[in-house]
């Protein structure tokens, strides 16, 4: 696989990059681990430089391969990836979701899980959004444990990220500090939580698909999303804007009735850059596509997702 995806199962579809183990049954959390090649620990040990220890910091070793892949602060706690792929088990037993991709990138120091929930949620009566979680964790620190929901349009499986605001609307979040298990039953709201976010999403996305957008509101609106940059060259933001219009006017799904021409076209114009069009950097031996998937999911592409939608909201009135 490439550099940056060290391994990851599917249920169902094959995903549009091709890499993945197949399951041809819906899985455990056990199974899921084991497909994707998630079966390995971490464990921390003092970490040394200049044949010295370094005070109040520890190396996080990936045990299966014995290779460091980062260096933590003394109040560091891991969640191995059992521990966090088990905080989905319950749903996954009393059927209220479907595992249907998990895997690792950056040599490990990321896992993520993705679970379908049942049901859809209609925009109009022509396009459907699925409902998913992705959980998400980390080894190297950087972040906390994440549980949020995840639309996915179904027409053209573009990734929604919306910026639903209001407490924990839009997940569970689990610091790696502390007590690690008290913390995690913080999950078990995540059935309840689901069900607020997607009306309030279904709620918002109807209006969205309600709502016209002339071409100089329009123009104005992904102005603001990609802005010319200050004192430089904005061929690049202009080329940008450039693919958002014609992704507004011809991108998947965008030419349905109840679709064209309206706000709800414009979000999902920028769901469909940032997932299959916007360029991503590489390094050597990595792949543009996958860092475009990974920057989409937890990247800046999923912050300009969510910005979309909080500037879509402002233009409701």
């Amino acid at each position: 696989m490439p550099a940056n995806v060290e391994t990851m199962m599917f249920h169902g579809t094959r995903p549009w990059h091709g890499l993945g183990t197949a399951l041809d049954h819906p899985a455990t959390a056990a199974e899921a681990i084991l497909a994707a090649g998630l079966d390995w620990r971490v464990q921390l040990f003092s970490a040394w430089a200049a044949e010295q220890p370094i005070p109040r910091a520890y190396g996080v070793v990936r045990m299966d391969r014995r290779e460091p892949i980062a260096v933590v602060g003394e109040r560091y706690v891991p969640i191995q990836n059992a521990e966090a792929f088990a905080f989905f088990d319950q749903l996954i037993g009393e059927g209220h979701a479907v595992y249907e991709t998990a895997g690792a990138i950056d040599r490990g120091r990321r896992i993520w899980l993705l679970a379908r929930l049942p049901g859809e949620v209609w925009v109009t009566h022509e396009d459907a959004v699925g409902k998913y979680l992705l959980l998400t964790n980390t080894h190297d620190g950087k972040s906390p444990l994440r549980a949020l929901f995840t639309p996915i349009r179904v027409v053209c499986e573009n990734t929604l990220r919306a910026a639903l605001h209001g407490g924990q609307d839009g997940g569970v979040s689990i610091r790696h500090v502390g007590d690690i298990l008290e913390k995690a039953k913080e999950a078990q709201r995540l059935l309840g939580i689901s069900v607020k976010y997607f009306d309030t999403f279904a709620d918002q996305a109807s209006a969205f698909a309600s709502h016209p957008l002339k071409s100089e509101a329009l123009a104005l609106y992904f102005q603001s999303l990609v802005p010319d940059p200050k004192d430089a060259d904005p061929s690049r933001a202009v080329s940008t804007r450039e693919t958002l219009v014609r992704l507004f006017e011809a991108g998947k799904g965008n030419a349905l009735p109840t679709v064209r021409g309206t706000l709800w076209g414009a979000v999902n114009a920028v769901a469909e850059l940032v997932d299959h069009e916007r360029r991503a950097r590489t390094k050597p031996g990595e792949s543009e596509a996958l860092n475009r998937w990974k920057s989409a999911q937890f990247g800046s592409g999923a912050a300009l997702k969510e910005r979309a939608w909080t500037k879509a909201l402002g233009l409701l009135g």
